[in-house]
């Protein structure tokens, strides 16, 4: 299994997550609204 490292960076109106693998590769990004749809999708 490879480590990976998950990264939220949260603010009033919206949300950013990041998942790096161990060599820093970011393997996927996303930016979420801070409503009640963005934290279903999140």
């Amino acid at each position: 299994m490879e480590n990976i490292v998950i990264g939220v960076d949260p603010h009033k109106l919206s949300a950013t997550i990041e998942v790096i693998d161990r060599h820093e590769r970011v393997l996927t990004s996303a930016r979420f609204s801070t409503d009640k749809a963005g934290f279903a999708a999140m």
